[in-house]
């Protein structure tokens, strides 16, 4: 049975103190994930003011600084201009080069890169002992250590989740946004598809007929059965109405559902 993200303990790849590390930034990078589900490329390249970050710059920053302290802790080199070079600088800039060049991308792109990245960070973690966590290194012009550095990337990454969390209630496609009353998850292992957990009481999603258990396998007539989960967005304006096409069993079904205003309460 997988790991609960509530667990920081020993982990089988792992010596204890880089387990505990491995808890805490699995877990903050699910939040940042939540924060990000669904979202269509408007959403990812909006900008609140004309010298505000966007949603996908700051998903790109959070692998940028990740490769920077892949670079520094592991390979021992300090030059940031240098590790980050073409590819990464303006996630490692942002500002006025982030804005002109991160846009205009899919979630699945910001995504797969942070896979990408932290796969390498596991990778290099599960060679490491505790004692080359512990090591004292310069940083930041004073003594700390590389448990310190990776603490940071992970507290970097909670600090713009902060930031993010209020850059998407901004969004123009937040306003006036409806409720369905589902309870969604992965439907399959490969964390793709779309399953139902919760169906709320009284809600539109009943009263058309939903159910726990059902797999919704394509939204208005677009299949999403190998659909990464993150990537799938089920949201729309209040009193709009969405097609779900649902496997029940050997059964497919078809269910109509309008999108209920949200309580002002």
């Amino acid at each position: 049975m997988a790991q609960s993200l509530f667990f920081i303990g020993d982990q089988l790849l792992f010596t204890p103190q880089i387990s505990r590390l491995v808890g805490m930034m699995n877990y903050a990078r699910s939040t940042t994930i939540d924060v990000v589900r669904g979202l269509t490329v408007d959403d990812l390249d909006y900008l609140g003011t004309p010298d505000s970050n966007s949603l996908g710059m700051l998903l790109e920053h959070m692998a940028a600084v990740e490769i920077g302290y892949q670079g520094f802790t592991f390979d021992g080199n300090d030059d940031w201009e240098a590790m980050m070079g073409e590819r990464w600088a303006a996630g490692g800039q942002l500002g006025a080069l982030g804005r002109e060049q991160i846009r205009g991308h899919k979630l699945g792109y910001y995504l797969e890169n942070l896979r990408t990245v932290r796969a390498k960070t596991l990778e290099e973690f599960a060679k490491r002992s505790d004692e080359w966590l512990e090591e004292e290194i310069p940083f930041w012009g004073v003594n700390g250590n590389r448990h310190f550095a990776w603490f940071h990337v992970f507290e970097d990454e909670i600090n713009h989740r902060g930031q993010m969390r209020l850059i998407r209630k901004a969004l123009p496609s937040m306003r006036n946004r409806g409720v369905l009353g589902l309870g969604l998850e992965a439907a399959h292992e490969t964390g793709t598809g779309l399953g139902i957990h919760t169906v709320s009481p009284d809600s539109p999603s009943e009263a058309a007929g939903l159910m726990v258990g059902d797999e919704i396998i394509a939204i208005d007539g677009e299949s999403v059965q190998h659909t990464p989960y993150d990537e799938i967005s089920v949201s729309g304006p209040a009193h709009s109405s969405v097609t779900f096409t649902v496997q029940r069993g050997e059964q497919h079904l078809e269910f109509s559902v309008t999108r209920a205003a949200q309580s002002s309460d």
